[in-house]
C-alpha cells in the first residue's frame, strides 16, 4: 500500500513538524542560525531545523540568496551541544566528578554520555582509577568520532563496559533495578526532550542505593507560552501551577525537576549549580538515590 505524506511549501508534515513550525523557520531563517532557529520552535537540537532547511531550499520562492548562508555549521561533534570547554563547565564537570567518586569503584557501572571526547570519564579516572562505564551517543557521527577516541585510549577502553549508538530511553528499556552504579545525563537541551527519560531511570530505580544522578539541562525560557508547544511539560506545568507569576526557564526547569524528585520516593536533590555555556544558561542538577 501506498502512503502519501502531506507536504507543506515542500516539508513533509513528518517527524512531529507542523504548518506553523514550517512558517516560523521560513520568516526568520534569514536574521538566526540554525541552533538559534531550533531553539525559537522549541526543538534542543538543531539537527531538525536542518533537515528542514534542506527541503525548503528546493523549493522556489523559499530559496535564500546564494550569497547569504542559511545556517553557521557547528565544526564541532554533533550533538545537543557544541560547547565543550570553559571554567564553568569545568567547575560542573568537577562537581559531578567527586559525587561520582563517593561511590564504590567496585562493581562499579556509570551510564554516561561521553560525546566524542570522553572529557567527563577521563577527568574520574585520571582522579581515581577504577570505575567503569556504559557509554552512550544517539547521534551516529559523533558515536563514530567516540570510538575512534575511545580505541586511542587504553586506559579508557579498559574502563568501558560497553557503548550503543542509542538514546538512554532505548538503552535502559529493559534494564533493572540497580543496573548503574551512577549516571551521569549531560543532556545540555531542554527538560522537555528528556523529562520522561529521567523520570523512567528514577521510577524504576535504575541506580544503586547510594548513587548519583547527574542531569545538565537548558533554560528553556523560547519555549515557555510557544504556541507550537502548548502541550510541553513546560507550558502544561505553567499553564497549571504558574498563574499570574512571572516565569522564566531557570525557574521552570528547576520546579519540573523538583517535581521530578518529589514524585519518586527515595531521592533527594543534593547540589544545584547554574553557569553559562557559551550563550546558554545552564543548570546542573545532582540527585542522590537514599541509602537507607
Amino acid at each position: 500500500m501506498k502512503i502519501t505524506e502531506t507536504i507543506y511549501k515542500g516539508v513533509p508534515l513528518t517527524l512531529g513538524r507542523t504548518e506553523k513550525m514550517i512558517d516560523t523557520v521560513i520568516e526568520n531563517r534569514n536574521s538566526m542560525n540554525a541552533t538559534e532557529l531550533a531553539q525559537l520552535i522549541g526543538f534542543d537540537t538543531y539537527r531538525p531545523v536542518v533537515s528542514m532547511l534542506r527541503y525548503l531550499n528546493k523549493v522556489n520562492g523559499t530559496t535564500k540568496p546564494k550569497t547569504k548562508k542559511t545556517f553557521k555549521p557547528i565544526k564541532t561533534a554533533k550533538n545537543t551541544y557544541s560547547n565543550y570547554y570553559g571554567e564553568a563547565k569545568d567547575k560542573a564537570r568537577q562537581l559531578i566528578a567527586e559525587a561520582v567518586m563517593l561511590t564504590k569503584r567496585q562493581s562499579s557501572n556509570v551510564l554516561t554520555l561521553p560525546a566524542d571526547k570522553w572529557i567527563m570519564e577521563k577527568n574520574i579516572i585520571k582522579q581515581k582509577q577504577g570505575y567503569k562505564f556504559t557509554a552512550v551517543e544517539r547521534d551516529k557521527e559523533t558515536y563514530q568520532k567516540m570510538l575512534v577516541n575511545l580505541v586511542s585510549n587504553q586506559t579508557l577502553m579498559d574502563s568501558v563496559v560497553s557503548t550503543a549508538n542509542k538514546s538512554i530511553g532505548e538503552v535502559i528499556v529493559h534494564d533493572s533495578e540497580d543496573t548503574y552504579s551512577s549516571a551521569i545525563l549531560d543532556y545540555c537541551g531542554f527538560i522537555d526532550s528528556f523529562y520522561d527519560e529521567i523520570n523512567d531511570v528514577m521510577k524504576r530505580n535504575l541506580i544503586k542505593k547510594g548513587g548519583y544522578v547527574a542531569i545538565t539541562l537548558a533554560e528553556n525560557d523560547r519555549v515557555i507560552n510557544n504556541s507550537l508547544h502548548t502541550n510541553s511539560y513546560t507550558n502544561t506545568y505553567v499553564k497549571n501551577c504558574c498563574a499570574g507569576e512571572d516565569v522564566t526557564g531557570a525557574k521552570v526547569t528547576n520546579d519540573l525537576v523538583n517535581i521530578l524528585v518529589h514524585n519518586n520516593t527515595g531521592y533527594q536533590i543534593v547540589t544545584k549549580f547554574k553557569y553559562r555555556d557559551k550563550r546558554v544558561n545552564m543548570l546542573l542538577f545532582i540527585i542522590k538515590r537514599i541509602d537507607d
